[in-house]
C-alpha cells in the first residue's frame, strides 16, 4: 500500500459527478453487450450478466440508482451551472458587491451539493454555526431567518425542487400589510 503525501490527497467528489462518471460507464458498456450475439460462442463473457464483472456492474448500477432518486438526481437539476454555484457558495461575503457569496468551507459545499437542502432545518443540520456566518446573519436589512430563506431559493434555481416554507412566509407577509 502507498503512503499518500499531504499534498497527494484526492479532491471532494461531490454525487452529482459521481452520478455522471457512471453513467458514462454505464453507457459506455451498453453497445459492447448489445453488438454481441448471444448465440455464437465466442462471445465475451465480460460484457455479460453472467461475465467475470457482474458483481461490479451491479454495484455500479445500484449506486446510480439511488444517487438519480437522491435530490441531486432530479430532472431539473442544472448541472452546468453547477460550478457558477460552487464558486458563489465559496466566495467571501462582501457587502459591496451585489452577488455576495457565503463562505462556506469545501465540505459544508459539497455538503449542499450533494443534499440541496429546501428547509432551514436541513441547512442547520448541513452548516455549522449558521447564525453566526457573515453571510447568514442578521443585518439591519434581514433577519437570520430571511437570509436563510434567500439562501435557500438561491439554491432552488440550481436544484429545481421548491423551498419548504417559502409559501406560508410570503402568505404571512401579505397578511401583515
Amino acid at each position: 500500500m502507498e503512503v499518500l503525501k499531504s499534498g497527494d490527497a484526492p479532491a471532494l467528489v461531490s454525487n452529482i459527478e459521481v452520478m455522471s462518471l457512471l453513467r458514462e460507464r454505464m453507457n459506455s458498456r451498453q453497445p459492447l453487450s448489445e453488438a454481441g450475439n448471444e448465440n455464437d460462442e465466442n462471445t465475451n463473457k465480460s460484457n455479460t450478466k453472467d461475465g467475470p464483472f457482474q458483481n461490479r456492474d451491479w454495484i455500479e448500477g445500484a449506486v446510480l440508482n439511488y444517487l438519480q432518486e437522491s435530490p441531486c438526481g432530479g430532472q431539473s437539476v442544472k448541472l452546468e451551472e453547477m460550478p457558477k454555484l460552487v464558486e458563489r457558495l465559496q466566495r467571501e461575503p462582501n457587502s459591496f458587491s451585489t452577488e455576495t457569496g457565503y463562505g462556506l468551507t469545501n465540505a459544508e459545499t459539497l455538503q449542499v451539493l450533494n443534499h440541496l437542502p429546501t428547509s432551514p432545518v436541513e441547512l442547520h443540520l448541513l452548516i455549522e454555526d449558521l447564525e453566526n456566518r457573515p453571510g447568514f446573519a442578521a443585518d439591519s436589512l434581514h433577519s437570520a431567518e430571511e437570509k436563510q430563506m434567500q439562501f435557500l431559493k438561491f439554491i432552488s434555481r440550481y436544484s429545481g425542487r421548491e423551498v419548504e416554507g417559502a409559501d406560508a412566509e410570503e402568505e404571512g407577509e401579505g397578511m401583515e400589510e
